[in-house]
């Protein structure tokens, strides 16, 4: 099974995902866009991008660069790891929100970690805050806020260095094994 730790950079974006939530905490509400497949969810779903790579188009009304300069702190992680190919920034699953099952287009050589910044009271079991998870956005996966106040992540497409074998990532929810 591949590891958050296995991943160039994770350690290093936890250890800044506090930071990166506190600087994006200055921006504007309009700073945060809804997310692209608007009939894939039902709720808020929305994102402050640093990148958002190819899918940019996606985005509308993202100001990426505008976000950088409020938030130096993920200004500086993308400089220091050069990994990162898609989408760079934070989600926001607001209460009561809920993805449909879907399959995302992915290159096979990258993973997309998720580190919570904010999670509902309670919490989702087995993740706690500032500690990377993996998800192969490739693989069927859907997600749900049943709390009370939303879910915010630091999410970061990242190139592993080789392929990725679907399956290779745990399942989500899905305890990580010993070898974690």
């Amino acid at each position: 099974m591949l590891s958050p730790h296995d991943v160039p950079g994770v350690a290093a974006l936890e250890a800044l995902a506090s930071r990166i939530f506190s600087e994006a905490a200055l921006l504007p509400e309009e700073a945060w866009v809804p997310m692209p497949a608007a009939t894939m969810y039902a709720g808020g779903w929305s994102a402050l991008l640093f990148s958002a790579g190819p899918w940019s188009h996606e985005f509308g009304g993202a100001e990426p660069a505008r976000n950088l300069a409020a938030c130096p702190s993920a200004g500086a992680f993308l400089a220091d790891y050069g990994a990162i190919v898609g989408v760079f920034g934070l989600l926001r699953l607001a209460p009561g929100a809920t993805l449909a099952p879907h399959r995302d287009h992915r290159h096979d050589e990258e993973v997309r970690v998720h580190i919570p910044v904010h999670l509902p009271e309670g919490g989702e079991a087995g993740w706690e805050l500032h500690t990377a998870r993996l998800l192969d956005i490739r693989a069927l996966h859907s997600g749900s806020n049943p709390g009370a106040t939303p879910r915010i992540t630091v999410v970061a497409d990242i190139r592993v260095g080789r392929v990725v074998e679907l399956g290779e990532v745990a399942e989500w929810g899905k305890p990580l094994g010993p070898a974690a």
